[in-house]
């Protein structure tokens, strides 16, 4: 879509995204999506319409046409079989990144405001390395670093539930921004290795767009 930032460099190959802005309008809805927000205010409404249509249209990459993306009971997307992916979106921008389960286990994707992650949110996110990470950093840059730290975490965690569910936390999850500027690794504690013992170190991708975080991380087979 035009004017819309390239997500698709935050996965490697066999990885599908489609990224969208969200603007005032109506996105359609097959009967079962749209009994999620039928409730909802406008603008919830449109950010659901415009996840759901970015994620078809990366499915149609797949070669899967007009799918349900229903939601489950956990709040999560139900995926059609065979499928691993996530959705995120902010006031602003919508995105969503799917892959087959036979290529990845995992796909995590998420976006935030940059500025969204204050002080006080990011004492109770992040973890002690992860703070004085930060503090080394421009004063002036601080917020950031800790919403490129929080949405990072975001990606990991969808990216992680198809293993270990909702088990997660976010200090399970260690967050080391890499000099190259746009990825970063990641230390699992044991809570999470001793699941999935061959992924106890990550790495993920993050882009900047016009005042927005966005970031992606898989888990290879």
């Amino acid at each position: 879509m035009p004017d819309a930032p390239n997500i698709q460099q935050l996965f490697p190959d066999r990885v599908f995204t489609e990224c969208c802005r969200i603007e005032d309008k109506h996105y359609a809805l097959h009967r079962e999506e749209a009994t999620v927000v039928k409730k909802a205010v406008a603008s919830r409404r449109n950010e659901f319409g415009a996840g759901r249509m970015c994620a078809r249209s990366a499915l149609e990459s797949l070669g899967i046409q007009e799918c349900v993306l229903a939601r489950k009971s956990d709040g999560s997307t139900a995926w059609p079989p065979g499928i691993v992916g996530a959705i995120s979106h902010t006031d602003s921008w919508c995105g969503a990144a799917v892959a087959r389960q036979s290529d990845y286990l995992g796909v995590g994707f998420d976006i935030e405001t940059a500025d969204r992650v204050t002080r006080s949110i990011a004492k109770r996110v992040l973890t002690d390395s992860e703070m004085d990470w930060v503090g080394r950093q421009a004063a002036d840059e601080s917020r950031k670093w800790f919403t490129l730290i929080f949405s990072a975490k975001e990606s990991i965690y969808k990216c992680l539930s198809p293993l270990v569910g909702k088990g997660a936390r976010f200090h399970d999850a260690e967050i080391i921004p890499h000099a190259d500027g746009f990825s970063f690794k990641v230390r699992l504690t044991d809570k999470i290795t001793s699941r999935i013992p061959s992924f106890s170190s990550l790495r993920g991708r993050y882009l900047l767009y016009e005042g927005e975080v966005f970031t992606g991380i898989v888990l290879i087979k």
